[in-house]
Order: C-alpha cells, then sequence, then structure tokens
C-alpha cells in the first residue's frame, strides 16, 4: 500500500496494514485542479471503524504545522469528495520528545524508530491555524491547543489495536 514514500508515511502504512484497516495511498502523480489551481493530492484514502477519511500525513519533529497548500487543497477535496469522507492530517512524531506526552496519540514502534500519531480534523486545523512564516507560507498550532484537538487513531481503527 505505501509505495516509494517516506519513512513517516511508511509507518504510517504499515500500522494500518497491521491493525487490519482497509486505505489505499494515493498516486502523486495526478493532481485535479479546482478552480484553475492544482491541489496536492493526500496521502491516504482509509476505510475507518465508522467513516472513509482522506488523510495528509505529516512528519514532524515536535512542532506540528501545515503549508497554505496543505490547507487549500484540503479544502479543495471537501468540495470535491462532497461529504463523502472526512479529511484530516495525521501528524507523524518520530522518537520520543517530553512534550509527546501530552498529547493523545497511537503510537507505533516500527523496526527503525518509534512514531507518536495523531489525527487533527481538517475543521479543526483550519479553526487552530495561526501564521508561522509568512515567506514559507506555514501555519502552526498552538501546543495545548492542538493536544486538546489532535486525537488518537481511534476513528480509524478498532479499538483493541490501540495502544
Amino acid at each position: 500500500m505505501s509505495g516509494d514514500r517516506n519513512h513517516y508515511e511508511r509507518a504510517f502504512s504499515t500500522l494500518l496494514q497491521e491493525a487490519g484497516v482497509t486505505a489505499l495511498a494515493m498516486d502523486e502523480q495526478r493532481r485535479p485542479t479546482l478552480q484553475g489551481r492544482q491541489l496536492k493530492n493526500f496521502d491516504f484514502l482509509v476505510n475507518g471503524a465508522r467513516e472513509v477519511w482522506a488523510l495528509d500525513v505529516k512528519g514532524r519533529r515536535g512542532t506540528p504545522w501545515i503549508t497554505r497548500t496543505d490547507l487549500f487543497s484540503m479544502l479543495g477535496w471537501k468540495l470535491l469528495l462532497r461529504g463523502k469522507a472526512r479529511l484530516g492530517f495525521v501528524f507523524a512524531f518520530a522518537g520520543q520528545t517530553p512534550r509527546l506526552r501530552d498529547l493523545e496519540c497511537t503510537r507505533f514502534q516500527a523496526p527503525a524508530q518509534s512514531y507518536h500519531f495523531a489525527l487533527l480534523t481538517l475543521e479543526d486545523a483550519q479553526r487552530l491555524a495561526r501564521p508561522r512564516s509568512q515567506s514559507w507560507g506555514t501555519f502552526g498550532f498552538e501546543w495545548k491547543a492542538f493536544c486538546r484537538h489532535a486525537k488518537a487513531l481511534g476513528a480509524l481503527m478498532p479499538s483493541a489495536v490501540l495502544l
């Protein structure tokens, strides 16, 4: 399922496979346009526990952030999917940092390192995002607000596989 992706997307893909969750990795080569602008594809279409999720996986080192393109594209996908899927960002934090103990997340031990995965819905991301860098076009999240809204992957997996 994972294709030729980066380490955190491969770890996420492996976690889903081990949990028996049906998911499809998206083809990065084909990108739709909306209102004359090309959309960035989300990474996975996941058949969750109660609904289908379109997810963009973000590998981060302790600080969650997204780009203007990430947000615009996911809002575009929301229009294109017409309510047939929930949209969100899965933040993949590699390794251990003390601040992760404040975050409700799903832990996964891959062969090379451990990961902490947290799901933030598109609606929460849109509401909580604050400008981080104007020149780079990035938005960040205040850590405590992020921790209140980001969740473990329970919406995606049967509760028996959550740690």
